[in-house]
Order: structure tokens, then C-alpha cells, then sequence
């Protein structure tokens, strides 16, 4: 048996044990793996892999190993199956300056018939004791909300819905010992629907072993491989939780992604103003021309404007989507141009919000080629991506705005799910063809910054913000939500990759302070209490700008 270690001190250290035709963990950034420090146990709860096919199920032994290669930070391992017509490959990279591990899974079919996939994820199995799980609950303007859960049998499974990555839940998980004093974290980099899942597997009279498994759904997973192709599944961040504590182990998480996923991102961010809670949908270009006013005084320079501006027929920012024609009967009445010109000629910018992926009832494309689309969230469609033509307009309406309008910033959003994908493949298909588009858009426009978000921060994972310059945070604004929302994304995301947003409005000398006249009061400032004005309350126009100003600015 040959030993192979990673890392140094028994804190943070990955071993590695290889037998003939096999291969485990003995321990990882830290924490103990395995049963009774050998791959026992039952087969549930043994290897480095689950695959479920067609052809069969495949875990434990019956995943033959034909390539161990351990090198200075770098692992390849080769298992086959199925005589050889099932290749699964999994490329592990260590970086001894944060100590994060980055595993990359790939599976081949080098049969000679097609293969369906049902379930396909990497396994981790730890021995039996008592553990601790740290999960994220994530909602609409209640993101990254963290809890410690206790798991003494049974299963927990954490997922997203349909295409929302992170609605649901955030792909991340915690694990730690009772009592202990080390634990560690997975990071999932979404390429459509995910799912961690963590399962006790009792063996005899003793404590149940863990093992967590994670990567593709797999809950309506059937996805067809043809003979010599390959599937790439999402990769996978792990590290260790200094002294089982979550917040411990973020600045490295930070320092890794930023090196490795955001290399090539810009450096910086313009401070930026938009348009949405002046008056939301509603534009009135003499109230734009003294927000822009505003805007250049205080130093901002980006001016954006928000949803409200297209669907020239109609009245509906939220059914008209899809038609990205400018408003002829209200807004700019078909002259937007020219409100651009002069936000440039004031030294901005100009900004504009869109939501490609959406598709509305009254978007007259949907009726010139509805074989281009497909059922989604209610009355909304989802474009085919898979579809060359429909690839090709989508990507083409996005340039023609950046064109038209010499785009410095475009906030792409997202508030619908793409719904149920009827293909099998767990929308990672579609998420393949997304990020390709949002990519050879971003090389064809660099300079323009590409903003995402999705009803704030129902998308704001690792992997989608790896293909855009920002992403916003979440909806609400208000100050005390901005704080406990942001907290727990800055365990999965870097600060200085969200935008958040300093919103105020003056209330003038209407509210009395405590012993003065409303003469005598200073004025007040207003900041909404969630994602509407309604209710709104007071702030001090000091914090709210503070609690924004980690992270990209904008008012």
C-alpha cells in the first residue's frame, strides 16, 4: 500500500491510500475519512465516486482503478467499469497557499453503444461519530441565511430549483465533529441543477458513518451519452474549516477564487447609479435629468437605467420581456439615444438593465418562432440555446443594445426559473450554452462591465459570477438586511465581486428629533425596509453608505 500526503501538520493535511485497483482518503484538509482508517465499511459507503447507468450501478469495488498519478499538488485517478465501456476520470489540484483542493470530474463513454447517465456525483465518506452540517437556506431577499444542523441518522439533500442556483439553498456545505475542533467545507460550481446530500450508513451496533455526495442532480437525471463522448462535471472546491468555523476558512476561499476563477476579471468597479427606486418601472426624463444631476455631483459614473424602458405596445415591464425595443408611448418615447448622449456629455457612462433569458407572454418573438422556445415559470419561456438560430439571436439582440446605445454597463438579470428540463440533462445542457454566450459577448464588448443578477441574489454562485464582472447582492436594501445577507455570502463569494446599493431618499423637516420643533430638526433620510418603499424607515446616511462600500458602490 503506498501513502501519498498533501499539506502539512495534522491541520489542513489530505492523505491519499493506494492498493491495487483501489484508492481512498485516509484523511482530508484535516479530518479523518474513511472507516477505521482503511475504505471498509459497506459499499455505500466506500470509494470516491458514484455512478449510476444503464449498464448498471457502479460504486466501491466495482469501480476498478487503472491510474493513480500523485505529483506535487497535482492527483489523476482512472477508474473503469462495465468492461471497460465506462471511463470516469477525477483530476484533483492543491493550492499550498490557501489550502484549498479543486476536483474535476469527467466521464467517458468508450463503449460502443449509448450510455444513460442517472446519477453521477463524487462521494466522501467519513467514519462513524457524530457530526455537525452548516447549510445555507436562500430566499428572495432572505439569502445565505446559515444554520448548524445535528444529523444523527437518515439524510439530509440540499438542491436549488430549476435553474436558480441558489433558491433553496446555496451549494455549500459544512461538516465538523461534536465536540470537535477541525472541520471542512464543500464548494459546488454549478453547470445547471446541483445537490449535496449527506447520509448516515450504520454499521453493526456502532455509530454510522457519513458520506456526502455532491455534484449533478440527479432527481430527473437520464442523460444520453453517445458512444466516444465525454461529460464534464461541475467542479468541486474543498477546504478546511479552521477550528470547524465557517468564517475562519473565507479569506482563503477569497484569495483562491480570485486568483484562479476571477483572474481575468476587471480590477475595478465604476460606482454606479440606477434608475429602480426612484420610481421603479416608471422613467420620466426631466425627474432622469436631475437624478443625473445628482448622480454627477456626488461622484457616480455609471448612470443606469432600469426596467421600464422597452415593450413599445405595452405598459407591462414584467409580461413584455423578451421585446427589447424601446417604449414609444412613454419613457424615452423612442429616444433613449439621446438621454444617452447626455449622460455622456455629463461625464457617465450610460447603463441599461435587460433579462435575455425570459421570455414574455407579449414578446413578439415567441410568435415568429415558437419552436425556439420552451415552457418555463407560468406564462414565461425559456429560449432553446441548444438551437443554433435561437443562440445566435439571443447573443445578436444583446450586442445590438451594447451597439445602440454604447453600453458601459449592462445589468442582466434573471427573475423567473427556467422550469423543468424535459432533455434529462438537469439544464446543464442550456447552462453550457449560457455561459458560452455571456462569454463571447463579455470578449466582444470588454468595455463594458456585465453585471449579473437574478431577483437580486437567486443566482450568486461561484460558477456564475466566474462569467461576469459583478453580481448584484440581493433586492432588499435596507441597511441591517444588506449586513446579515452579506455575511453569509462572504462564505462562498469574494466582497469585491457583489454590488450593493446605497438607497436614500430625503424626507426634508417633517420628522421632529427628540426635544426640538420640526423647524429645528435636522432632515431626515429614508432608506426602504426591504425590497419596496413600503415600509421605509430612517437611516443614517453614514451607515448605509458604510455598509455598501465593502463591495462594488452604487447608489
Amino acid at each position: 500500500m503506498a501513502t501519498y500526503t498533501y499539506g502539512v501538520g495534522d491541520q489542513g493535511r489530505t492523505v491519499f491510500q493506494m492498493a491495487p485497483g483501489r484508492v481512498w482518503l485516509s484523511r482530508l484538509c484535516g479530518m479523518p475519512c474513511g472507516y477505521d482508517n482503511a475504505d471498509g465499511g459497506p459499499p455505500r459507503a466506500q470509494g470516491l465516486a458514484i455512478l449510476t447507468t444503464n449498464l448498471g450501478r457502479f460504486e466501491a469495488d466495482q469501480l476498478s482503478l487503472v491510474v493513480g498519478d500523485f505529483r506535487d499538488g497535482e492527483v489523476l485517478l482512472k477508474w473503469q467499469a462495465a468492461a471497460g465501456a465506462i471511463e470516469y476520470e477525477s483530476r484533483w489540484s492543491f493550492c499550498a497557499e490557501t489550502g484549498v483542493w479543486s476536483r474535476k470530474d469527467r466521464l467517458f463513454n468508450r463503449g460502443a453503444i449509448p450510455l444513460t447517465i442517472y446519477r453521477c456525483q463524487a462521494r466522501f465518506v467519513f467514519p462513524p461519530t457524530r457530526y455537525e452540517l452548516y447549510v445555507q437556506d436562500s430566499r428572495w431577499c432572505n439569502e445565505n441565511q446559515g444554520q448548524w444542523l445535528a444529523l444523527p441518522t437518515g439524510e439530509l439533500k440540499l438542491g436549488c430549483e430549476w435553474g436558480r442556483s441558489t433558491q433553496g439553498g446555496t451549494p455549500y456545505l459544512g461538516l465538523r465533529e461534536v465536540g470537535g475542533d477541525s472541520g471542512i467545507a464543500f464548494h459546488v460550481l454549478p453547470q445547471g441543477n446541483w445537490t449535496i446530500r449527506a447520509s448516515t450508513h450504520a454499521v453493526m451496533s456502532g455509530l454510522p458513518s457519513l458520506v456526502v455526495e455532491l455534484g449533478l442532480a440527479d432527481e430527473d437525471l437520464r442523460l444520453a451519452l453517445a458512444s466516444g463522448a465525454t461529460l464534464d462535471l461541475p467542479e468541486l472546491l474543498i477546504q478546511e474549516l479552521p477550528h470547524g468555523q465557517p468564517h475562519l476558512a473565507a479569506p482563503q476561499l477569497h484569495r483562491y477564487v480570485q486568483r484562479h476563477l476571477f483572474a481575468a476579471a476587471k480590477p475595478e468597479a465604476p460606482v454606479v447609479y440606477n434608475t429602480w427606486f426612484d420610481q421603479f418601472e416608471v422613467l420620466d426624463w426631466s425627474r432622469l435629468r436631475q437624478q443625473l444631476a445628482a448622480a454627477r455631483e456626488v461622484g457616480c459614473e455609471v448612470f443606469v437605467i432600469d426596467a421600464g424602458w422597452y415593450g413599445p405596445d405595452g405598459s407591462s415591464w414584467w409580461l413584455q420581456a423578451g421585446d427589447w425595443r424601446e417604449k414609444t408611448n412613454a419613457a424615452f418615447y423612442g429616444q433613449m439615444r439621446e438621454f444617452a448622449d447626455e449622460v455622456r456629455a455629463a461625464g457617465l457612462g450610460f447603463g441599461l438593465w435587460m433579462e435575455p433569458e425570459r421570455f414574455g407572454p407579449q414578446a413578439p418573438i415567441r410568435h415568429a418562432h415558437p419552436e425556439w422556445f420552451m415552457a418555463a415559470d407560468g406564462p414565461m419561456a425559456r429560449i432553446d440555446l441548444e438551437k443554433p438560430a435561437a443562440y445566435a439571436y439571443l447573443r445578436d439582440e444583446i450586442s445590438r443594445l451594447v451597439e445602440t446605445y454604447d453600453l458601459a454597463w449592462m445589468k442582466v438579470d434573471f427573475n423567473f426559473s427556467l422550469g423543468y428540463d424535459t432533455s434529462g440533462a438537469e439544464l446543464l445542457h442550456y447552462y453550457e450554452a449560457w455561459y458560452r454566450l455571456i462569454d463571447e459577448v463579455r470578449q466582444a464588448y470588454p468595455r463594458t462591465f456585465f453585471e449579473g443578477c437574478a431577483s437580486g441574489g437567486m443566482r450568486s454562485d461561484l460558477h456564475t459570477l466566474s462569467h461576469f464582472d459583478g453580481h448584484f447582492l440581493t433586492d432588499t436594501v435596507n441597511p441591517m438586511d444588506v449586513l446579515r445577507i452579506g455575511e453569509g455570502a462572504l462564505l462562498r463569494l469574494p466582497p469585491g465581486r457583489l454590488t450593493k446599493w446605497a438607497v436614500l431618499r430625503s424626507l426634508g423637516r417633517h420628522i421632529p428629533r427628540y426635544t426640538l420643533s420640526v423647524a429645528e430638526s435636522p432632515i431626515a433620510v429614508a432608506t426602504p425596509g426591504g425590497a419596496l418603499w413600503e415600509p421605509a424607515q430612517t437611516v443614517d446616511v453614514d451607515f448605509a453608505a458604510a455598509v455598501c462600500l465593502p463591495g462594488m458602490f452604487g447608489v
